[in-house]
């Protein structure tokens, strides 16, 4: 005997920041007070994976195989089960979302339920009815932190009182303060376990460095927890958390997706924050493996047999995306300009996915045709790789997480790919002669001096100051446009500080480009071609230049900013010792 029913509600809240908590269905099932779950996954040949799960109440145990959820954002996610054990046979849910009006939502969930045996099916109604219960508190809950808008609207509360006075104490903007004070008092437990502070920049229209670093500040005065984690390339879903860099290692494997990967260091190696220090702890545990939005990248998920074909009705936004079919991807575009609202994705015997390059925008019809010979689980998913991750390479090169920080090091004799920093040396022209016309003494205050000015002006711009040699400074910059701005800040603020009657000049140069970083003397340093080449451009310019190869000069930002300098720009050709090709310069005359 099956049972099916269909349960609406209509809430106050819109859709697709409604999506958010209700596609969560770990979330959603742990407020519908359904009992914590054990997952388990078997590897596929093929790749992928089977997904177990199962849970144990007293005598009663129950085990079941999750298949394949089906979704697309924000508009429906359907979760079957197929019971091994326990009082069902089988369990499906749809749960759609549509807007009913303007910021109210209508959601409306169709459940199967079918009995294992006929003794269990005069149950089912008291389950459908328990389901229903779990399920009412859920979504309203859901309504009401949606309704919230907790990161950008939430109020603004005086903070001169309680643990937010030491976070102001330690010098961090009373907006910001507060803006985290009413955050944290608003926001659910679930968005304040694994906190990314990019996103709540974007949010409040602030500026990311201006967040992260109050993040990095208040964790150090004990008010956040800061960890680690390496995300999935497939997924994007996170390892276990890690509390200090030094744990990183090589090779991690993501159970759910049966894919082995490496960290990389600007890329899936994250940085997030969690408020148990301020009592807000959450229940940890599993509830549920379905959840859509574990995989916030995917637009839309479907499962196709082998040799078959299914349509789905998906909603673009003008950008890249991918056609994953958990082996090989096929990646298209989707613009305005383009009037063909059809899509038609191959997946070939050998696995590989055919795509047209181009499709419009808005409602699109995608069709997927299998043609191997066994069933795939295909996603839509974005092609580009989100930018609001706080990655490792971006935070260990601010100079506020190396002053805060500074113990944070990797492992001994591990080297994590970059795929780009900017790297930038410079040298104080004429420490030689500063030290015999000033004296040892003198002389080693104007240096001292000059680091400070240093290290205030690459922090000013965003990078971090890694090492010094001798008078010599390498800073490295997440972003190289910064980078470019303190090559041409630098000499200036050094010529502050006077030698001999005379201000103090810099030859500085830098470099774009792959590195690999490793710990050096107790620190995070930086090696590699990009390295080696950065340092030898400085050797280049003169007093007050700044060198840079070509390439670097013509990356669009780049090349607009030089364009807008009212300074000399000189383009050569030279060789560079340790090079084995002549290398095209530009050196600008600040």
């Amino acid at each position: 005997m099956s049972l099916a029913q269909r349960w609406t509600w209509d809430l106050d809240a819109p859709r697709d920041r409604l999506w958010q908590y209700v596609a969560d269905t770990d979330w959603v099932n742990r407020h519908a007070g359904l009992p914590r779950i054990s997952a388990r996954y078997e590897a596929l040949p093929g790749g992928g994976t089977r997904r177990f799960a199962s849970f144990a109440s007293g005598p009663l145990r129950v085990e079941w195989e999750e298949l394949p959820t089906v979704w697309q954002v924000p508009s429906f996610f359907e979760v079957e089960r197929i019971y091994r054990r326990g009082p069902l046979a089988r369990f499906f849910s749809r749960t759609a979302l549509e807007s009913s009006g303007p910021d109210r939502t209508s959601v409306v969930v169709d459940v199967e339920l079918r009995a294992s045996s006929r003794f269990v099916e005069p149950l089912l109604p008291l389950l459908a009815a328990h389901g229903k219960r779990g399920a009412n508190h859920a979504f309203r809950l859901a309504a009401t932190l949606a309704r919230r808008n907790e990161a950008a609207l939430a109020p603004m509360r005086k903070t001169d009182t309680g643990p937010w006075q030491v976070l102001s104490d330690a010098g961090v903007d009373a907006d910001v303060v507060a803006k985290l004070a009413a955050f944290v008092d608003s926001a659910d437990d679930r968005d304040l376990q694994r906190i990314r502070p990019y996103e709540l920049a974007d949010a409040w229209n602030l500026s990311r460095r201006t967040v992260l670093s109050a993040f990095l500040t208040a964790t150090r005065v004990g008010l956040f927890n800061l960890h680690w984690n390496v995300l999935c390339p497939g997924c994007r879903g996170p390892s276990p958390p890690m509390e200090s860099l030094g744990e990183l290692h090589r090779g991690y494997h993501c159970e759910a997706c049966n894919l082995p990967f490496d960290a990389a260091f600007d890329r899936s190696v994250e940085v997030t924050f969690d408020a148990r220090p301020l009592g807000r702890r959450g229940e940890t545990g599993l509830f549920c493996i379905a959840n859509p939005q574990r995989s916030g990248h995917v637009y839309a998920q479907t499962s196709v047999a082998a040799h078959d074909e299914r349509e789905r009705a998906v909603e673009l936004e003008p950008g890249s995306y991918q056609i994953n079919a958990g082996t090989s991807v096929g990646t298209f575009v989707s613009n305005d300009d383009e009037v063909v609202r059809d899509l038609t994705a191959t997946i070939a015997p050998d696995g590989s996915v055919e795509v047209a390059a181009f499709v419009g925008s808005g409602d699109v019809r995608l069709r997927i045709v299998n043609r191997s010979d066994r069933p795939a689980v295909v996603r839509v998913e974005n092609g580009r790789w989100p930018d609001t991750i706080a990655t490792a390479a971006a935070v260990t090169a601010l100079q506020e997480f190396r002053d805060l920080f500074s113990s944070e090091v990797l492992a001994p004799g591990l080297d994590l790919g970059i795929e780009t920093l900017a790297v930038l040396f410079t040298d104080v022209v004429g420490s030689t002669a500063i030290y015999s016309k000033t004296g040892d003494a003198p002389a080693f205050r104007i240096v001292a001096d000059h680091f400070d000015v240093m290290r205030e002006t690459v922090a000013k711009h965003e990078g971090a100051i890694v090492k010094t040699i001798g008078d010599a400074v390498m800073a490295a910059f997440a972003d190289p446009l910064r980078c470019l701005e303190a090559a041409l800040d630098l000499d200036a603020r050094v010529q502050t500080i006077t030698a001999a009657g005379e201000p103090l000049r810099l030859r500085v140069g830098f470099h774009v480009g792959p590195c690999i970083a490793m710990r050096a003397n107790d620190r995070i340093d930086y090696f590699g071609t990009t390295v080696n080449l950065a340092a030898r451009l400085q050797k280049l310019a003169g007093a007050g230049q700044v060198t840079l190869a070509r390439s670097v000069a013509q990356r669009p930002a780049i090349a607009a900013r030089l364009r807008g300098l009212s300074t000399a720009v000189a383009n050569e050709t030279l060789e560079i010792k340790g090079f084995p090709q002549r290398i095209d310069v530009v050196r600008i005359f600040t």
